[in-house]
């Protein structure tokens, strides 16, 4: 294997970072922001994959395509947050009653286990054919790089968005009701709907990555969703080690994506390099989440035995 070999697979690997990086955001509001996980994540990603590539294979315009998916993906975590504020169900329950449901509507939307759409109705096909035939690309730089800057065009709408979000009454209001949920009903917020609002953009953006995914993988099938939670999970852990501590939140943003670059740059790495099968890319997968999470703590412990040292 080659210094070519690895620049291919480096190529796959940042298009694929920045394509699940909306997912380690998603997963960001919900767990940082109002401090809640929310298992609705993976069965939003595989909802917003399979609306994608049943409109595409109809016919659909990939615009069009997107928009519904981030729509289905909002409409999934409005119903996750209703049944935690409303019918007063745990969260990590509501999550997982939406998940299992929307498996059996995913079925129902396709008509099988799997469906697929013509490459030309895809979001990358213009960009793919603007650098092969525009600029002369090969066919592998071409579909690579269309998915990097897709991806990150779509990256750079979702923060800017959130950003100018946050900023506003509303965005602060959920911001507190997360950090101190009684102080901020004592303040006159509404509580339920700050947390209605979060889970409704954090799934929205899941749906989004969902979409986009399932026409890198040329399809969609209705386990696609399976994993993403560790996926996001590892790339947020992996963005916030590090983020600098005197950051904004759109430094914490850019950070999370850029985990999300880092989870899979290893991932790949090591899986091309020959030293793990793809088989165990799912027990890797668990080994660097469970690393990237146990890291804070290592350098705790580790502070510790230097300042002993010291003594």
């Amino acid at each position: 294997m080659g210094i070519d070999f690895f620049l291919r697979t480096l190529y796959g690997s940042l298009g694929q970072g920045l394509l699940y990086a909306p997912v380690a955001i998603g997963v960001f509001m919900s767990l940082r922001i109002m401090k809640k996980p929310d298992l609705t994540i993976e069965g939003t990603f595989a909802f917003g994959a399979v609306i994608a590539m049943t409109l595409l294979y109809h016919g659909a315009h990939f615009t069009t395509a997107l928009l519904v998916a981030t729509v289905g993906g909002a409409v999934a975590g409005l119903a996750t947050s209703l049944i935690h504020t409303k019918l007063k169900v745990d969260g990590i329950i509501s999550g997982l009653l939406v998940t299992m449901a929307l498996f059996s509507v995913n079925l129902f939307i396709m008509g099988s286990s799997t469906i697929s759409a013509p490459l030309r109705t895809f979001i990358f096909a213009p960009v793919n054919n603007l650098l092969s035939h525009g600029l002369g690309a090969s066919n592998f730089e071409a579909l690579q790089w269309s998915y990097i800057i897709i991806g990150l065009f779509i990256l750079i709408v979702v923060i800017t968005v959130l950003h100018f979000l946050y900023q506003t009454k509303f965005g602060l209001s959920m911001r507190a009701t997360g950090d101190n949920e009684r102080m901020a009903c004592s303040n006159g917020v509404n509580t339920d709907s700050r947390k209605i609002s979060s889970l409704v953009i954090s799934n929205a953006i899941t749906g989004l990555a969902g979409a986009l995914v399932s026409q890198k993988l040329n399809g969609a099938e209705v386990g696609i969703g399976a994993g993403v939670l560790i996926i996001g999970l590892a790339s947020l852990v992996m963005g916030e080690i590090i983020t600098p501590k005197n950051r904004s939140m759109v430094t914490q943003l850019i950070f999370i994506a850029l985990g999300s670059l880092i989870y899979f740059i290893c991932i790949t790495m090591v899986v091309a390099s020959g030293l793990l099968h793809s088989n165990w890319e799912r027990l890797l997968t668990a080994l660097l989440a469970l690393l990237a999470l146990c890291m804070p703590k290592l350098r705790q412990l580790l502070f510790k035995k230097k300042i002993e040292v010291t003594k």
